[in-house]
């Protein structure tokens, strides 16, 4: 006899009714009790429709890249070495593949409906889906019902262990301050990303943990918040530049940022790194083409695409149902952008 949800709710310890609330994204189950009951479907292979449990019986041969981006963030720079690896790894395993962007905000009801469709209509054997905003759970519900493979490529999903790959945002970020202290700087600027995007969150704490670790009290007056956008980085050095005491060292939460400050630094007759340093992350190609070149932290782009695709068939060829999280090392790159500091 096949897995009843009786048995979902009995692993999960709640009703059977409150088993079928959450399974049905019902406002009525707390986060808490709905993530309990699809772990409890995950971990019994739960099929609530009879469409997922034809899912095995047909393969495409083809996976799909689902990416939600702002219109604003252009593909070049950030996402391209990501695809490029994903688009390798598919090719080497002789799959084809199929690139969605979604360049609009969508709320969690369209995304839901369009990473559905994917799967329900079986027009891919998996999916890999990035997302400039974050995940919520609601949004791979479906997904996690019919136990249908997929990896989130950058991220996460908070509330719900999903196979993923990301970058160590927290330690690259803590790596790039302690350099700057290191350098002999005490008052270091940070511009951020978007307070809601979670690599952003990891690069604030990053930030926050490399001060305390040197005994350097946070100050918040230092900290201008961002959007990972060139305006935000040339708002977010003006607005630096002009406290009574500005900082001796700005740290960008993105090179996009930082290399657009570094053009109203020097319109305002400032020299880098002899008047201020400057640091960036990512390490896009226009970080050591810029003049000075960029100091920053380099994520492996092209890697991350490349381990989310063969995580995805790795999901495609195995039983094995525990999620992978893959948190991949950042580097940091020592350009001309910073310099010793004396006071």
């Amino acid at each position: 006899m096949g897995v009843t949800i009786r048995d979902v709710a009995r692993l999960a310890g709640v009703a059977v009714s409150t088993a079928s609330l959450a399974l049905n994204n019902k406002k009525r189950v707390s986060d808490a009790t709905r993530k309990k009951v699809i772990e409890a479907a995950r971990k019994l292979n739960y099929y609530p429709s009879s469409i997922a449990r034809r899912f095995a019986l047909n393969k495409t041969h083809t996976i799909a890249l689902c990416a939600f981006i702002s219109r604003d963030r252009p593909l070049g720079g950030f996402y391209m070495p990501v695809i490029q690896g994903i688009i390798d790894t598919v090719s080497a395993n002789d799959y084809s593949f199929q690139l969605d962007i979604k360049g609009e905000y969508l709320n969690s009801s369209t995304k839901r409906e369009i990473l559905t469709r994917l799967a329900r209509h079986r027009m891919v054997d998996g999916l890999l889906i990035l997302s400039h905003w974050p995940l919520q759970v609601k949004e791979v519900l479906d997904l996690e019902q019919m136990n249908f493979p997929y990896v989130v490529v950058d991220g996460h999903i908070s509330g719900i262990n999903a196979n993923c790959v990301e970058m160590d945002n927290f330690a690259g970020a803590v790596k790039m301050v302690e350099y700057l202290i290191g350098l002999g700087h005490r008052k270091i600027g940070f511009v951020t990303g978007p307070s809601n995007q979670q690599s952003s969150i990891e690069r604030i704490r990053g930030y926050q943990e490399a001060l305390r670790k040197n005994s350097i009290d946070y100050d918040k007056d230092l900290v201008y918040t961002g959007d990972f956008h060139k305006k935000s980085g040339r708002e977010g050095i003006k607005y630096l530049l002009s406290l009574p005491s500005p900082p001796s060292a700005v740290f960008f939460a993105n090179d996009n940022m930082a290399i657009a400050a570094m053009k109203v630094i020097k319109e305002k007759g400032l020299k880098i790194p002899d008047d201020i340093s400057i640091a960036g992350f990512d390490d896009i190609e226009a970080a050591s083409q810029i003049d000075p070149p960029l100091t920053t932290v380099r994520q492996p782009l092209y890697r991350m695409g490349e381990e989310a695709a063969k995580l995805l068939f790795h999901l495609l060829n195995s039983k094995e149902d525990k999620p992978q999280r893959i948190l991949l090392d950042t580097e940091l790159v020592i350009r001309e952008s910073c310099k010793e500091y004396r006071s």
